[in-house]
């Protein structure tokens, strides 16, 4: 995050004991965790210059390096401008506006990435992003200044809410979801399910978009596993090949919205079994039947396959991810 250090603050707060939460903005600067920039370059000499020889480096140095990151950041990178104790909070997800106490609070809480599955999940998330992204995502969990949080499936929107209720963990959550739309049309933003029609992807979004959180992806395909590469899912022993084959054989569109884990055979459930319309009118009679168990559980395994082996996204997974990603990226 972006961290701006008003005009008056330095001097105030290096007058009193909040002097202790000068250092630890700037110990966030020195350890590369956030960008600090002091809207008073002279302020911040004159303090620098009261600390011993030692400190006083480190924190300059500090300085030099974030005016040099915030350059390369995006322009919606979360920020939080400190100001003196008599200005009002405003807890905006994009641009807060803070005293050094809420914005303490705020800067201490790790990021937390909110996944419906913390394991397949993550690492679909891992694999995705570009090298660059990964290796800072990283580093930020092996700090502790973020983690990936188990949601709990069903339990997701749950979680959501238990975030949401305090404010700091809700300006530092991002959340990752299926859509598990069945058709492209319910990517529609005027789409809703309709009684005694189901959609956790669609009640997910509802969710945290009332919850104001730091930021989400809403994958656009309906699980994490209607993107995985043809050379990777051949990969998974579990899989028949000819089944395999026979979902490959389904245009992209249909194979975004195919159920993978349960196949035709569980989308024939009365309540949403019209939700697909016509989209697999023109799949074959003898793939119908080679997917109409789907093709299990174990294909989201393989996202946690050798970190060596980089993944061949189709165009639009890449496309999608260049698109989502940022909103993750923005908050570390």
């Amino acid at each position: 995050m972006i961290v701006i250090l008003s005009d008056g603050v330095i001097d105030t707060a290096s007058k009193t004991a909040d002097v202790i939460k000068l250092h630890k903005l700037f110990g966030f600067a020195a350890e590369g965790r956030h960008v600090l920039i002091a809207a008073s370059t002279d302020e911040a000499s004159r303090w620098l210059d009261t600390l011993d020889s030692p400190t006083c480096a480190i924190y300059q140095k500090a300085l030099q390096l974030s005016i040099r990151s915030s350059s390369t950041l995006s322009t919606n990178t979360a920020t939080v401008r400190i100001t003196l104790a008599d200005t009002p909070a405003n807890w905006d997800i994009f641009s807060a506006t803070l005293n050094i106490n809420d914005a303490l609070n705020l800067l201490q809480e790790p990021l937390g990435i909110l996944l419906e599955n913390a394991n397949n999940d993550w690492h679909f998330l891992r694999r995705i992003i570009r090298s660059s992204e990964r290796v800072k995502l990283q580093r930020a969990i092996d700090a502790r200044w973020a983690e990936p949080l188990h949601g709990g499936g069903s339990d997701l929107t749950q979680r959501i809410a238990e975030r949401a209720g305090l404010v700091t963990k809700r300006l530092r959550t991002f959340v990752l979801f299926d859509s598990d739309r069945r058709h492209p049309d319910e990517l529609s933003p005027d789409w809703a399910p309709q009684a005694p029609e189901a959609c956790q992807g669609f009640t997910t979004e509802k969710v945290v978009n009332e919850a104001a959180i730091g930021g989400y992806w809403r994958l656009n395909r309906r699980f994490i596993e209607s993107y995985m590469p043809k050379q990777e899912m051949t990969q998974v022993a579990a899989l028949n090949i000819e089944t395999v084959e026979a979902f490959f054989r389904l245009s992209r569109q249909e194979q975004s919205h195919f159920n993978i884990k349960k196949g035709f055979k569980d989308d024939a459930k009365v309540e949403n079994a019209h939700r697909a319309k016509n989209l697999y009118a023109n799949v074959s009679p003898e793939d119908k039947e080679l997917l109409h168990n789907g093709l299990g559980r174990k294909v989201a395994d393989r996202y946690s396959a050798s970190e060596a082996i980089e993944f061949d996204w189709d165009h639009d997974a890449r496309q999608e991810a260049l698109r989502a990603v940022p909103q993750l990226m923005r908050l570390l």
